[in-house]
């Protein structure tokens, strides 16, 4: 709803607070001002990020309070057609509004959302903002949302006459917000899933910017790539998944800009340099009560092979689009929403386990075990490999644990892993579509695979002890029952997956991962990697309920796994084990069954 206010009438003061916060350079705002600012400008301050606070002290005698901004959105018409701002106080969601143009927003404080004595706290939320930069709209590479030129808070009924002025200039609007969206009573179900390639079932939904396809996958081959999908029905909350590979060489073309807009508003910015699994989560204001999902890539680095020297491809290439899901965000997955403020900056722990970093290997064994009141092997028990290499399983025989885990001595990298994740690991149920080769170490190896997934598995057997019929036959019924007893472990919910990388893993990545895993259960998730600047080997990191970040100074050479040192490793465990405890939670040892 809005309303043109013309030049606003004097209003006589009749009693109340008043409090004003001037954006402007000779303004007050910093006295105000909390997280997600800008440095100052002229005549305003930018939002940063997905959220803006603001602490206001004032005395309201237990009446109502009134809230008006003058805010200008990060707009770039026609492509970004503004921002959707949600304006909390206290914690409590007053409701929203779509800006599309500069305008004043006015909305009610409740009585009951305010404590005598205490200021309020403000927050603006903005799930769409944005880095032009990525866009190519600027040069301006932070991640902003809106230029607020002021803010006022005052008791209603300060004046004789409604609010003592409007916005700066009769042609803003005043806009009221519209009520939050409801709760939602019981968890949704919804999934589509459109996988893309020749004669694809998603041909009917794509609009401008894509090629015909290609075996299992689709290239864009423009810098804007429109697609309308069908919205969901079912009211609730939900995820974007998009599995995808851009076009890159690491010398001519090491990354792609990838922005992903929905009705207009940017919902992600990514920077691509490889095979990928994003997960974005979608704003309720632009999925429900709508029949189509109009979404657009941009991709401004979109590239012609030729002109780079790959290949004779004269085509505009930016992204082989392989999958998009739209799919309802798991209830207990409450940290997915969260999954954008990543892109504004590295995202902040809410915990942190500093635990055992200190003890040296030959200590850390015992302090671990009075500590935590289980011995290593055990503990290391309620941990299983997602793959990458065999590191972590050396780690627990190092430690004295020997486990049958599907992947404890698979080879998997990211992309693969997801691949198979999704597919159920089905191929592993299957004889024919189960390999077996010599690799080239010395003594040569028989290495079990799925072509299928690409993934690969040490079976311990060499070349003059067996041959391959018996290799294979032998391990193709323990991959059948590694894979059974994989999705078991799932369902029972008490297990952290380990993936190992060697470099940080994006939370919207990580997220893909969880989605995956929580179709069959609740799962925690620890990503480890080597230690940044400034962090301890074996410290971890709670970033969201059910996903960690763990430390390690370093991993073992590929060459000499099998002499991974564990003690970095225990580190982390146990430090992970602590956060997964929380205040109040008692740990779980599983069973050897398990």
């Amino acid at each position: 709803m809005s309303e043109n206010v013309g030049t606003p009438e004097r209003a006589r003061l009749i009693g109340g607070s008043l409090i004003v916060i001037d954006f402007s350079q000779n303004g007050n705002s910093a006295r105000f001002r909390g997280k997600g600012w800008s440095g100052q400008e002229p005549t305003m301050v930018w939002g940063l990020g997905p959220s803006s606070t603001l602490r206001v002290p004032m005395e309201t005698a237990g009446k109502p309070v009134v809230l008006e901004a003058e805010i200008d959105p990060c707009r770039h018409p026609p492509a970004l057609s503004g921002q959707i701002v949600r304006v909390l106080v206290n914690g409590t969601e007053l409701g929203a509004a779509r800006l599309s143009a500069r305008s004043m927003i006015r909305c009610e404080i409740d009585p009951d959302l305010i404590v005598d004595n205490a200021p309020l706290d403000i927050e603006f939320q903005f799930p769409g903002f944005v880095r032009p930069k990525a866009l190519r709209h600027s040069g301006d590479g932070r991640a902003i949302s809106g230029a607020f030129s002021f803010v006022r808070v005052y008791t209603k009924g300060l004046f004789e006459m409604g609010a003592w002025c409007g916005p700066m200039h009769h042609s803003f609007p005043v806009l009221t917000l519209t009520p939050p969206m409801p709760p939602i009573s019981a968890e949704t179900a919804e999934r589509a899933i459109y996988n893309f390639g020749v004669k694809s079932p998603v041909v009917p939904y794509l609009r401008e910017g894509w090629d015909r396809g290609e075996q299992g996958f689709t290239w864009t081959t423009a810098s804007v790539c429109d697609l309308e999908l069908p919205a969901p029905t079912i009211p609730g909350q939900y995820v974007l998944r998009l599995d995808g590979t851009p076009l890159f060489d690491p010398d001519r073309l090491p990354t792609q800009e990838l922005t992903v807009l929905l009705d207009r508003i940017v919902i992600g910015q990514f920077l691509l340099d490889g095979k990928t699994s994003l997960v974005i989560p979608l704003p309720r204001e632009l999925t429900e009560g709508r029949e189509t999902l109009p979404l657009s890539l941009h991709l401004p680095d979109a590239t012609r092979p030729v002109d780079i020297g790959l290949s004779s491809d004269s085509r505009l290439l930016g992204l082989a689009v392989r999958r998009i899901e739209i799919a309802s965000a798991p209830r207990h997955m409450t940290g997915i929403l969260a999954t954008r403020g990543e892109q504004a900056g590295r995202p902040i722990a809410i915990a942190v386990s500093s635990q055992f970093v200190t003890e040296d290997e030959t200590q850390l064994p015992a302090a671990v075990e009075a500590g935590l009141g289980v011995d290593p092997a055990n503990l290391m028990r309620g941990f299983e490999s997602l793959g990458d290499n065999c590191e972590f399983g050396i780690a627990q025989r190092r430690l004295g644990l020997e486990v049958l885990n599907l992947l404890r001595f698979g080879n998997a990298q990211l992309p693969d892993l997801m691949l198979a994740l999704a597919d159920d690991m089905n191929a592993a149920n299957e004889p024919g579509k189960i390999v077996v080769e010599l690799n080239d170490g010395h003594p040569r190896e028989f290495v079990l695979g799925l072509p299928q997934y690409n993934l690969h598995w040490h079976t311990f057997e060499y070349e003059g002890n067996t041959d391959e019929k018996t290799v294979l036959r032998a391990h193709t019924v323990k991959l059948a029952y590694l894979r059974r007893k994989f999705f078991e472990g799932l369902r029972g919910g008490r297990k952290t997956y380990v993936i190992k990388r060697t470099r940080s893993i994006p939370v919207s990545q990580a997220m893909a991962v969880m989605m995956e895993l929580a179709r069959h259960g609740r799962a925690t998730l620890l990503c480890v990697e080597p230690a940044p600047p400034g962090r301890k080997s074996g410290e971890v990191d709670l970033l969201m309920p059910g996903l960690m970040r763990g430390y390690v100074t370093g991993f073992a050479p590929e060459t000499d796994v099998e002499n991974a040192d564990p003690t970095d490793w225990l580190r982390v465990v146990a430090n992970a084990t602590l956060l997964n405890r929380g205040p109040n939670a008692a740990f779980h040892t599983p069973d050897a069954a398990e």
